[in-house]
């Protein structure tokens, strides 16, 4: 399920908009389009829900660079779009990494081959960004920033995902074992902490020496073979994290 947000404190421009994407080709059935009249009311509902978002630069209250803003904090993915009237793009609003700036007097020709040209891209950030589960002649898709971690079993793996994801809050199973989940999963931030099990790095909420506190509260050893590399990633990540934040 591809998950598009539209934010204009325009009425009448939100439902133009919203008709305007669900009449581009690119517009499948497994896309939802839902609208929102605030940056405000839009942060509360997306909880890292929404793969593009298409937010008005002159709203009242909080404006479309700030929602973004507050939006990057959670959701470093998700494909963002400006709109606007009459504000043309300042060097801080690239801070967000914006993909694309749309202007409201844009004939519906070009609209309509930006809109689709949004959709293609978030088509292709949402399948990158998921992980295909299979356990016995079945399959399940989840997205990669929704998995805590992922844990040694007999007959291949178990991951744990996050409350409020597909299958959030319990366990699924997996036919493939915990170096090939690494193998796939590294680049996306997700380490070995122990020889059991490897950890998303963003889902760490405390960390020790030898312990280590995860997001749904669950506390994991880090075992002295793993510690220097999952120190030395840990620290790389937060530097990171740090650097982009100082950044916006």
């Amino acid at each position: 399920m591809v998950n598009i947000a539209i934010v204009d404190d325009n009425k009448a421009f939100l439902q133009e908009m919203k008709q305007n994407i669900e009449a581009c080709k690119e517009f499948t059935a497994d896309m939802v389009c839902d609208t929102y009249c605030s940056g405000a009311d839009f942060l509360q509902a997306d909880r890292g829900a929404y793969q593009l978002a298409i937010l008005d630069m002159q709203m009242t209250g909080m404006g479309g660079y700030e929602t973004a803003q507050k939006l990057r904090e959670k959701n470093e993915n998700v494909v963002i779009a400006f709109v606007s009237g009459v504000v043309l793009p300042e060097p801080e609003h690239f801070r967000v990494q914006p993909y694309r700036y749309l202007l409201k007097s844009a004939d519906i020709d070009e609209r309509m081959r930006d809109i689709g040209e949004l959709l293609l891209e978030t088509k292709r950030r949402s399948r990158r960004e998921m992980a295909e589960v299979a356990s016995d002649g079945e399959a399940q898709r989840v997205p990669v920033r929704s998995i805590l971690y992922i844990e040694k079993t007999k007959r291949g793996s178990r991951l744990i995902v996050e409350a409020g994801a597909a299958g959030g809050g319990k366990t699924l199973q997996s036919n493939e074992r915990l170096k090939e989940w690494y193998a796939q999963l590294c680049a996306w931030g997700f380490e070995y902490a122990h020889t059991s099990y490897i950890v998303n790095l963003k889902a760490v909420t405390k960390i020790m020496q030898n312990e280590l506190t995860m997001s749904n509260g669950d506390r994991l050893g880090i075992s002295r073979t793993c510690s220097k590399k999952f120190h030395q990633s840990f620290s790389m990540y937060f530097h990171k994290k740090y650097k982009r934040g100082a950044k916006e």
